[in-house]
């Protein structure tokens, strides 16, 4: 479900005049008057009850833009539609017989709030008992193929007949005439890629539109493919069932297939949530990346994803569009810190920028991210997590005592220990940041720290750089660990440095923290947290504190490595001076 804010406003009279009682698993149904292309496309609207003998099929698609004066006629009256959807519609309708049809924008009255959220909360038993779903990935791009418009087609064609091969369709890999030369296989590798290329791909609706119907096919422009062949290729590519290279060379055809198996192994992953929920945690990280029109879509198509009655997050039990991003987003840290029992949920930001208005620092902003600002790494971070048992020592993370009502909902409270502050930091490490500069960095922040602190000259310098270079090199991984198919040294030199800065701190410890890494923050060792934390103190004259005592007051910076304390050595001798931060 991914309506765009100008939703036919005409339809609002319609909607009065057929409301539906969503408690009795009431929707409207659009019924598509048969027509040829080019007539006017004319519908009406019945109201059924989800899991009645009513047969109807449902369209997944994204919304798209508005550029053209494309109309159908809803009840007599005429209604705006997106080109895409409009294009939808006009592909689906069939020439002789009526079509059942169940489409969020036009079905679902988006300007009333509750029947949204009742309609929404529906959204799986709507998927789940249409007769049939339609994937809509647009028309054909021409332009993009480089083609006419039947070369275009002819190479869609072949893509699709290719993903039928690698499905093994036919187990002796016969090449249709549409693969019959090297040059057709090129150009049906290139459609393949275009196919792949659809914005339908990256929309967070799309994860529930595509794992709830029993029966679904992809349509793209004239021509379709089932969904479940679709699956079969990815599947069989993975595992490296491929045609035999004479017939049908898969790595001339699309050389790396990622593109391709990714999208597709991550919706056959998610279909297994109704019956074997994964960590509400994973569950949102995994499809963070995916487009929303309305932010709290990140959030409300996990409750779609998971078996009726279940609810991976307790105080999330509908989605309702009438609370705020802020406090939803809010609500689903809170949620996600009592699950995991730690403060896991907190690490891998590096200091990412929130695009959400009102959310406290500390609160994961779960909305997409421009790309300029996406440098959240938490799986790489939480490959290492298990490693570490920096708050060995502390009392557990009180999971009552997380908010209060002195503090406010907005303020998080964790019981820890201060270990020290950071001196002096270095530029922040570029995504791809070249081997000689990080050695320079390494130069340039120790030369920076003796200016700083000359004292240290004589005892330090010689262990800040071999500290530094153990980081940047991750000698302190061991190399026989293998994660993501590399050794564990090497992951850490590809994945855990990126926009990330080293420091020194004001008694001489060396690390490597987030971007936002700034002289004056402080090193916590928190409960539930397996890592030291950064966290920048709050100055009397910000205006989170109101009339609150300063002391202990911090903004959240992100999870620090620090050799040294990663086992529980910072807890021992600062046991008896720990105490509760609030975090805004």
């Amino acid at each position: 479900m991914d309506a765009d804010p100008r939703s036919p406003v005409c339809l609002a009279p319609h909607f009065e005049f057929l409301p539906i009682d969503s408690s009795r698993g009431q929707i409207r149904i659009l019924k598509v008057a048969p027509g040829r292309v080019g007539e006017v496309i004319r519908c009406s609207y019945q109201i059924a009850t989800v899991h009645e003998d009513v047969q109807y099929e449902t369209l997944s698609y994204v919304w798209g833009r508005m550029d053209g004066n494309r109309t159908i006629m809803v009840e007599g009256t005429e209604a705006e539609l997106t080109d895409n959807l409009f294009d939808a519609i006009t592909r689906i309708r069939h020439e002789t017989e009526l079509r059942y049809l169940w489409v969020d924008a036009l079905c679902i009255n988006q300007h009333d709030g509750a029947e949204k959220t009742a309609q929404v909360d529906m959204m799986h038993r709507i998927y789940s008992d249409c007769k049939q779903c339609y994937m809509w990935l647009g028309n054909i791009d021409t332009a993009a193929m480089g083609a006419t418009e039947l070369e275009a087609l002819e190479a869609a064609k072949g893509a699709l007949d290719a993903i039928r091969l690698l499905a093994g369709v036919d187990p002796d890999y016969r090449l249709p005439s549409s693969l019959a030369t090297k040059a057709q296989q090129t150009k049906a590798g290139h459609a393949i890629r275009l196919l792949m290329d659809s914005p339908w791909w990256s929309r967070i609706w799309t994860v529930q539109e595509a794992t709830s119907p029993k029966n679904a096919t992809i349509l793209w422009g004239p021509i379709s493919i089932p969904w479940s062949l679709m699956k079969h290729a990815a599947e069989k590519m993975i595992r490296g069932h491929y045609p035999p290279a004479e017939r049908l060379d898969i790595h001339n055809l699309v050389g790396n297939y990622s593109f391709f198996t990714a999208p597709i192994l991550g919706l056959i992953w998610a279909s297994e949530w109704a019956v074997r929920p994964h960590p509400p945690l994973k569950m949102l990280w995994r499809f963070r990346y995916r487009d929303s029109t309305d932010p709290r879509d990140k959030v409300y198509v996990i409750l779609n994803l998971v078996a009726e009655g279940t609810y991976p997050l307790p105080s999330v039990l509908t989605s309702d569009y009438t609370l705020n991003t802020a406090v939803l987003y809010r609500r689903v840290m809170l949620d996600l810190l009592r699950n995991e029992r730690g403060l896991r949920p907190m690490i891998g930001l590096r200091g990412e920028r929130k695009s959400i208005s009102g959310l406290p620092s500390w609160v994961v902003d779960w909305s997409r991210q421009p790309e300029k600002f996406n440098i959240a790494s938490f799986w790489e971070h939480s490959n290492f997590w298990l490693c570490y048992t920096a708050d060995r020592g502390l009392p557990m993370l009180d999971l009552r005592a997380l908010t209060s009502p002195d503090q406010g909902e907005e303020v998080l409270n964790v019981n820890g220990v201060f270990f020290d502050k950071i001196l002096i930091c270095s530029d922040t490490i570029a995504r791809d940041e070249g081997e000689e500069r990080l050695y320079n960095m390494v130069a340039e922040v120790i030369a920076k720290a003796l200016v700083e602190e000359p004292r240290y000259r004589v005892i330090s310098e010689v262990y800040w750089q071999e500290a530094l270079v153990d980081i940047i090199e991750g000698n302190h991984v061991n190399s026989e660990n293998v994660i993501e198919s590399v050794s564990g040294d090497a992951y850490w030199r590809a994945q855990m440095l990126r926009y990330q800065r080293l420091f020194i701190t004001e008694n001489g410890a060396v690390g490597l923290g987030p971007s936002e890494t700034s002289i004056g923050d402080e090193v916590w060792v928190l409960s539930g947290g397996r890592s030291p934390f950064l966290l920048s103190p709050l100055r009397v004259n910000d205006a989170a504190l109101e009339t609150r005592d300063s002391s202990y007051h911090y903004t959240f910076r992100g999870d620090v490595f620090i050799p040294g304390v990663m086992n529980g050595e910072a807890v021992g001798s600062r046991i008896e001076n720990q105490r509760f931060v609030h975090i805004h």
